[in-house]
């Protein structure tokens, strides 16, 4: 009996570094297809890992079936696709938790569910302590748990590839005219960037437009459609996307405007003071407690909901428009609560 045990621990052993050497090799050939961008045969292939030219091409397509890695072939040259394989990080613990914060941040405004971030997470999670290897996968059942969008998720990609490999993508896009009728405009995109915007939940996509023939930028949700052009580009070096945004509140650069807020009480003013929301902001302290901060910023679309979302906290100084805005809007929101008899409605 004890022979037999032994003979059963033996050949489960065995088959398990049989399993280990092929899942070393075929990283091997997945590292020297990324290092080599412009492929190689087979022949150069097996001369490098020291097998035969039959086991490569075995290798070949246990990448592409088994591990997921897209391998293309021009000729007698094997390659593999950039975005299918990226080199591991070596990361200190402080650095995983810094990524960690950074990916949860985008998570909790994310509005759907994004399997790229769940399997970032998972990989984030094997790199991890115990105790913080918990917090990851508690992300990563919240995020499970919100609805897919199928159609964004593949323009989301194909977008993501396109941006990473300098290609043009063709999109189906809508427009609204002033008078309210929806047209569909059929643009090619050169990706120059992707930006998320927390507060409103969306991704955008920044590049040169052949519409227009400007840089524009569209919200991703928006996109109807997308394919992936043959035509490359390159990033002009007058670019800059940092100057592009330095004024948006979020993602709009329209034209300048000049907004004051007073901040008209003790709390409020302290919780606005210490943050600073944008790089122009400018800070005043009032001997009467209250405190002015002043901006510069891209349009108003952006700003106004965060202006509205301080109540009767905050007074707009200026811009007229922003005033006469959120005032009409405290006129509505007053006539909303009332009650029948004209009295506020007092309901808890």
């Amino acid at each position: 009996m004890l022979a037999e045990e032994t003979h059963t621990r033996t050949v489960a052993t065995s088959e398990d570094f049989v399993k280990r050497d092929r899942t070393a090799r075929l990283l091997g050939v997945a590292y020297l297809l990324y290092q080599h961008p412009h492929g190689l045969t087979p022949t150069e292939i097996a001369e490098r890992i020291g097998m035969t030219v039959r086991t490569v091409y075995r290798d070949l397509r246990a990448l592409q079936d088994e591990v997921g890695i897209a391998v293309w072939q021009e000729g007698r040259r094997y390659g593999a696709e950039p975005t299918s394989f990226l080199p591991p990080l070596k990361l200190t613990l402080h650095e995983a938790v810094t990524l960690f914060l950074s990916a949860r941040l985008m998570a909790r405004y994310a509005d759907k569910r994004d399997q790229h971030v769940i399997s970032a997470f998972n990989k984030l999670a094997s790199i991890l302590p115990s105790p913080l290897a918990q917090h990851v996968h508690a992300t990563v059942a919240a995020i499970a748990d919100r609805p897919r969008d199928d159609n964004y998720e593949r323009i989301f990609d194909l977008l993501a590839t396109a941006w990473a490999g300098c290609r043009k993508v063709r999109i189906t896009y809508p427009w609204t005219h002033p008078d309210g009728r929806l047209f569909i405009h059929e643009r090619v995109v050169a990706p120059y960037f992707l930006e998320p915007n927390a507060s409103g939940h969306s991704c955008y996509l920044i590049g040169h437009d052949s519409y227009s023939n400007q840089v524009r930028t569209f919200k991703v949700e928006r996109v109807r459609s997308a394919e992936l052009t043959a035509d490359t580009y390159e990033v002009p070096s007058e670019f800059n996307l940092d100057q592009r945004l330095q004024h948006a509140w979020g993602i709009s650069d329209e034209d300048l405007v000049q907004v004051r807020l007073r901040f008209l009480n003790p709390a409020a003013a302290r919780r606005a003071n210490e943050t600073r929301w944008h790089p122009s902001q400018l800070v005043s302290e009032n001997g009467d407690s209250t405190v002015d901060l002043s901006f510069e910023v891209g349009g108003l679309l952006e700003i106004t909901p965060w202006v509205l979302g301080w109540g009767d906290a905050v007074e707009v100084l200026a811009p007229a428009e922003l005033r006469s805005h959120v005032a009409e809007t405290a006129r509505n929101l007053s006539a909303t609560y009332r009650t029948e008899d004209g009295h506020r409605d007092q309901t808890a």
